[in-house]
């Protein structure tokens, strides 16, 4: 397993916050999903979870041409399939 990191009070961090180190990792994260991975995400829902959703489907986007609706059914479907878990918080 790997860990790709988030700091955002840490100078110099290469990823300030979650979504950054989900696109700095874009060909890991997409290669696990592929793979089979589930993601799951805990913290703040009201920046932080839409940021990584976003993160996501411009990956998905990128890998597959797909427009923006196409990429959230995708995580819909990755939602519906127990893949994709937020413990989120307002």
């Amino acid at each position: 397993a790997q860990v790709h990191t988030a700091y955002s009070a840490v100078t110099g961090h290469p990823a300030r916050f979650v979504q950054n180190a989900i696109a700095n990792a874009a060909d890991t994260v997409w290669q696990t999903i592929e793979d089979g991975a589930n993601v799951y995400v805990c913290g703040d829902g009201r920046r932080m979870a839409p940021a990584v959703r976003e993160a996501l489907a411009a990956i998905y986007r990128q890998r597959t041409g797909a427009d923006d609706e196409t990429a959230q059914q995708w995580l819909a479907q990755l939602e519906a399939d127990e893949r994709y878990q937020q413990d989120v918080f307002a």
